[in-house]
């Protein structure tokens, strides 16, 4: 059986692999429109960040201020969005620790920007952020390929937070 926490840990692995590469691209060919979901494989990036920051920050919080999306121009450099990553991972990774099942079974809701919500438990919503990133990931994989740029590893057997992985 899986936890969230395995999950998660997956998912942090895959996304950090995900940023060494694109860190080692040319800037110009990360921030460059290529009319993909948010444009640029920066956005796209950064996207995946912020949506874990919304659901761990303001959905399962029940905060009730408005999360501030799209701040592309917020990230000018790796360097940037590698703190982005930290906080938002660091803040992930405490909600996590401090969460029994009575608070990962707690009952919520998710309300979108289209006005359409959900009933979901925190756990759920975490998973919610997890498939996000799997969607996106597909996406940078074929942006990769576009630049001929084979994609880092994103397969579980590489990153499997169960074992010491290359």
């Amino acid at each position: 059986m899986f936890s969230v926490n395995e999950l998660y840990e997956y998912s942090s692995k895959v996304r950090r692999r995900f940023l060494e590469s694109m860190s080692a691209m040319p800037w110009e060919e990360v921030t460059k429109n290529r009319e993909a979901s948010f444009q640029s494989m920066k956005n796209v990036f950064i996207h995946m960040i912020e949506v874990e920051d919304w659901m761990v920050g303001w959905v399962i919080p029940g905060r009730n201020e408005p999360y501030r999306w799209d701040k592309f121009d917020d990230y000018r450099t790796p360097a940037d969005i590698a703190a982005l990553l930290d906080a938002v991972e660091l803040n992930t990774r405490r909600y996590l620790e401090s969460s029994d099942e009575n608070e990962l079974t707690r009952r919520l809701t998710l309300s979108l920007r289209s006005g359409d919500s959900f009933q979901l438990s925190a756990e759920e919503c975490l998973f919610q952020s997890i498939t996000e990133q799997l969607y996106h990931v597909g996406e940078l994989i074929a942006l990769f390929w576009q630049q001929e740029v084979r994609p880092p590893r994103m397969q579980w057997f590489w990153n499997n937070p169960r074992s010491e992985s290359p």
